[in-house]
């Protein structure tokens, strides 16, 4: 299973309202959404609006046996009425075109950690951030790190945070880097909290190292800004 979060900013004039028109479509029409993900081999989507300096953004979070790449892909090829709604919805909303997706590098998902004592749903969240031009490779290397070389370190502090899954997806957009982030857990917007307030050897590390390639703008002492989930597949499929 393949895991990534991305991110679609909000083209200027478009309202709260016309953001979430496609969220409401999918709830109005389950069949239809369950249908398209199906055969797209998407199990979960999660999907937040979040307002920041660079403007709306959406962040979509999915799970699936395809790539990023391939599952739009997919979609845009569709012959169901579903499909083609929402590529006429994120080409209108968010600038995302087949061209546009044509001329852009593909998403790259470069730390998924989750922890395997956990085995339900729980709550999500996710966020986006600016990367530093040219520091993508460090960027890479930092989650590597944390995910991997301290794996009992990054388990032991998101157990503390009730967190059990953690998704960072680097894409390159026409503005630069932007890093896209999918946490779930107990309660996300508390366990960010926690993880801003906290002075652990390995979340100050953590913190520290982010310093150097997100920009200063980005204070990651401080909680996120106030994120609204604005559609999530799995009480959607449940009602199917």
């Amino acid at each position: 299973m393949l895991r990534y979060a991305l991110p679609f900013p909000v083209l200027p004039g478009h309202s709260d309202a016309q953001v979430k028109e496609m969220a409401e479509y999918f709830r109005a029409h389950p069949d239809e959404f369950k249908k398209s993900r199906e055969a797209q081999g998407v199990t979960l989507e999660r999907v937040y609006l979040m307002k920041t300096p660079m403007g709306a953004f959406v962040i979509a979070y999915a799970e699936a046996s395809k790539s990023a790449t391939d599952v739009v892909k997919g979609y845009m090829e569709s012959s169901l009425d579903i499909d083609r709604r929402f590529i006429e919805f994120i080409g209108r909303v968010h600038g995302f075109t087949p061209e546009a997706a044509a001329g852009m590098p593909p998403p790259e998902t470069i730390g998924a950690w989750t922890d395997p004592a956990v085995t339900t749903r729980k709550k999500g969240l996710a966020f986006v951030a600016p990367g530093i031009p040219g520091k993508e490779d460090d960027g890479r290397a930092l989650v590597k790190e944390a995910f991997v070389a301290k794996h009992d370190e990054m388990t032991a502090s998101r157990r503390a945070l009730k967190q059990n899954v953690e998704v960072v997806t680097l894409v390159q957009s026409p503005m630069g880097p932007v890093v896209a982030v999918y946490v779930e857990g107990d309660d996300p917007v508390k366990g960010n909290a926690g993880f801003a307030a906290s002075q652990s050897t390995f979340d100050r590390w953590f913190k520290d190292e982010l310093k150097k390639v997100i920009p200063p703008a980005v204070d990651f002492d401080k909680p996120l800004p106030p994120i609204e989930e604005i559609f999530d597949s799995v009480g959607l499929l449940a009602a199917v």
